[in-house]
């Protein structure tokens, strides 16, 4: 996935400015029209495209905060703040390892999602018993779940405080990964699906939501329910290139988590 892919959206109000000078960091307003144009989008995504979109919007903020910290004023600016805040500086520090540990949970759950899907397709276009390979499939996402609730569960007790009048540099950090904390969510929401119990699969199949706005996921699921192969192994295979595509993105996002917090553990050490 090409981390810079244009939004579409336009921002149609600021949430919070950040109130560094715009004329001695260029780069500042940039990254608030990015900040900006990530929470327009909204915490929920409605498909496995527009995840990657959010995701590909996220690897655009974190390469404008790497251009960012390679600004000798800008690391002049953070290092003062370490030296008179050091409890801030080294906060902010600790939450990139649970950020760096949510993304890497994530990206496991999208690679499993991508072997269900996988094995899956194999096994109808092997013309492999469909109830067989429906059960084995729809097993292995009641077992994905689980460490589904438990990533979710992990990523919520990551708390991480916006514009509480705190230091620029610091708030500028935080809303960063505040930002990238909300995406994670929604695609760990995503993949989970929704809960529809079996005996409603019937009727959902026939409403108005199997729209393209309806979680590919849940698709599947319905799909498998009147066994219709042809609609199963189309969607599959879809669904493959897209998991694919959002694997590569948070892979990218890991690295620049990565490097982030290596410049700024240089750039804070004694």
């Amino acid at each position: 996935m090409a981390p810079s892919s244009p939004f579409r959206m336009r921002t149609r109000q600021h949430a919070r400015s950040i109130s560094f000078p715009s004329r001695t960091y260029p780069l500042l307003p940039q990254l608030d029209e990015q900040l900006n144009r990530l929470k327009e989008t909204g915490a929920a995504s409605t498909s496995l495209s527009s995840l990657g979109d959010r995701l590909s919007g996220l690897q655009d903020l974190h390469l404008s905060v790497d251009d960012l910290l390679d600004m000798p004023h800008i690391q002049h600016s953070l290092t003062t703040v370490h030296e008179s805040n050091k409890k801030l500086a080294d906060d902010v520090l600790d939450k990139y390892i649970k950020v760096l540990d949510a993304c890497t949970a994530t990206k496991g759950i999208f690679s499993q999602a991508k072997f269900d899907v996988q094995e899956l397709l194999s096994s109808l276009r092997r013309r492999k018993d469909a109830t067989d390979a429906s059960g084995k499939y729809l097993a292995s996402r009641r077992k994905d779940k689980k460490a589904i609730q438990m990533a979710l569960k992990d990523l919520k007790n990551v708390k991480i405080s916006e514009g509480n009048d705190q230091l620029d540099a610091i708030d500028l950090f935080n809303s960063v990964q505040s930002a990238t904390v909300s995406v994670l969510e929604s695609s760990l929401t995503y993949v989970m699906g929704t809960k529809a119990r079996s005996s409603l699969i019937s009727k959902l199949i026939h409403t108005e939501c199997k729209g393209a706005n309806k979680n590919e996921f849940d698709q599947i699921n319905e799909a498998l329910g009147v066994m219709d192969i042809e609609s199963i192994q189309r969607q599959l295979e879809e669904m493959e290139l897209k998991i694919q595509d959002i694997e590569e993105g948070l892979d990218c996002l890991f690295k620049h988590l990565i490097k982030t917090r290596v410049l700024l553990l240089n750039m804070l050490s004694y």
